[in-house]
Formats: C-alpha cells, sequence, structure tokens
C-alpha cells in the first residue's frame, strides 16, 4: 500500500525547510528505489517504523530494522529496498531546504546518506501522526504551520537520531542528556563528575569525551553554564545578594562567581541586575 501527497510550492519561498511530497507506504513486496547521482534533486527522508529492508551503502547491503532510518542528500545515488518477507512499514518525506542545508548534509557526509536510528527520538511517531494528517492541499494559511513541523521532525532527529554505523553505543545520546538534564537540575548542590559520570552509567574519562561530542561542551562548562542561568533568574526576579546568589547557585566563593559571570555575561551580576531587572 503506498500513500503519497504531492504539494505545490509555497507562497513564501523562504521557509527552512518545506516539503514536496510525503507519504506511508506498508505491505507493499516490490517497493525500492535505485537512482543514478544528480537525478534526485531533493532530500530523501525514510523512517522506518516496522518491518526490515536493506540499503546500498559504501559498497555493501546494510540492513535496515524498526526504528532506523536513512536521509540522502540531494544528487546523490540511491538504492534501497524493502525485505520481501517482512516488508516495511515506512514514512517518508521529499523536501527542499534553505538555511538549514548545511546542517543536514553534515549528517550525510558519508557518501551523501545518513543512516540512523531513532529509537532515542519517540516524538518523532506524534510527529509523523501529525504529518500524515496534511492531505494533498494544505490551505495557505496552513503553510506556515507546516513548514514548523516538519523543521521540527528535523531538529528532532538532528538532535536525538544515533549514527547507525559506527555508534561508539546504542542509547548513548540518550543516556548523556538525561545526565545533561540531571546536571541541570542539581546545578546548585555541589556535584562532581565522578557522580555525572555515575548518572550515565559510564567512567568519568569516557563520560567526559561522549558529553562533549553530543552536548558541545565539558560536562564541568555545563554546570557552570546552568548555575550561570539560574543565577540570571535570581538576579531578576529576586531582591538577594549577590553572595547569597552565588551561595544558592553552587558556588562556594562569591569573588569567583562574579568573576565567572562577568566571563560568559560580559557584565558583572550587579550590572546584569540593573540592566535587566
Amino acid at each position: 500500500m503506498r500513500v503519497g501527497h504531492f504539494l505545490a510550492p509555497p507562497r513564501y519561498g523562504e521557509y527552512v525547510c518545506y516539503p514536496e511530497s510525503f507519504g506511508h507506504i506498508y505491505d507493499d513486496p516490490t517497493h525500492g528505489e535505485r537512482r543514478d547521482a544528480q537525478v534526485f534533486p531533493m532530500f530523501n527522508l525514510h523512517l522506518l517504523f516496522k518491518g526490515a529492508g536493506t540499503i546500498h551503502y559504501r559498497g555493501r547491503w546494510v540492513e535496515l530494522q524498526e526504528g532506523t532510518g536513512f536521509l540522502y542528500a540531494p544528487g546523490t545515488a540511491q538504492m534501497y529496498s524493502t525485505d520481501k518477507m517482512k516488508q516495511w512499514s515506512v514514512r517518508w518525506v521529499h523536501f527542499y531546504s534553505t538555511s538549514f542545508t548545511s546542517v543536514l548534509e553534515s549528517r550525510c557526509r558519508v557518501d551523501g546518506v545518513w543512516l540512523f536510528s531513532w529509537k532515542g527520538a519517540p516524538r518523532l511517531i506524534t510527529l509523523f501522526d501529525e504529518l500524515l494528517t496534511y492531505g494533498d492541499t494544505i490551505k495557505q494559511e496552513e503553510e506556515a504551520h507546516f513548514s514548523a513541523l516538519f523543521y521540527e521532525i528535523l531538529v528532532e532527529l538532528i538532535q536525538n537520531g544515533e549514527n547507525l554505523i559506527g555508534s561508539p553505543a546504542a542509547g548513548l545520546r540518550t543516556r548523556i542528556l538525561n545526565a545533561a538534564d540531571w546536571i541541570r537540575a542539581h546545578c546548585h548542590e555541589s556535584i562532581t563528575l565522578d557522580q555525572m559520570a555515575e548518572v550515565a552509567g559510564y567512567s568519568p574519562y569516557y563520560f567526559s569525551r561522549q558529553f562533549h561530542e553530543v552536548v558541545g561542551k565539558t560536562p564541568m562548562g555545563f554546570l557552570l553554564e546552568s548555575r550561570i542561568v539560574r543565577s540570571k533568574q535570581l538576579l531578576s526576579t529576586t531582591e538577594l545578594s549577590v553572595r547569597l546568589i552565588s551561595e544558592r547557585v553552587g558556588f562556594s566563593q562569591s569573588s569567583y562567581f562574579i568573576r565567572k559571570f562577568r566571563e560568559q555575561q560580559g557584565m558583572t551580576p550587579e550590572h546584569f541586575r540593573q540592566y535587566r531587572g
């Protein structure tokens, strides 16, 4: 069964991303594509919701299972097919992008395709369900919401999808992000790197390396940032002294708090309170 919707170009041409077509394919033992390079001018996104299939990647066939997917960059040669015995159920989108292109292409840097697991992004199920409620015709006043919905799908995938090839450990990204949330929630306490690593279930060294890879900063840098953010809230909404605020957000010395606040914000806590309080 193949369900496909094809859309007219949007009235506003500067959306970050906008589908040209989208749909759902299931119970179809013949589904597969073979496209030469430079033939297909759009991004091609497929997510497997059930079943299995294969995709040609770096000279070999890679098996895809439920909870995985692929993204082809424009102009890339494409070869993929459902498993005839375990026919896949896939949701797909062919789309154009403007300012988000470099982010997407960075994921497709190996042979123009990104193979990923989206098991750490369960919200994609709800988001795709909503996307599929739209039909062939989208009303003019719905274009912005439709584009924003699809952008949310892409961001959810970029943030929480894990590389299927060469991924260091299943669920690593989810563990790291959960640890980051824990750090943010406990930043006012005296917490150590060992405690952070224990939350994620890794050694301190491995945790530090992977945290920087996923979050973009060190665990201690993220802790400092979280404390500064919390201090800004207290500076702008309370009349507590700078010394008390520094204690409440986890700093043992107010002088160190003031120095780090100035480094990050370009002004002292007192000046921030004057301008933003």
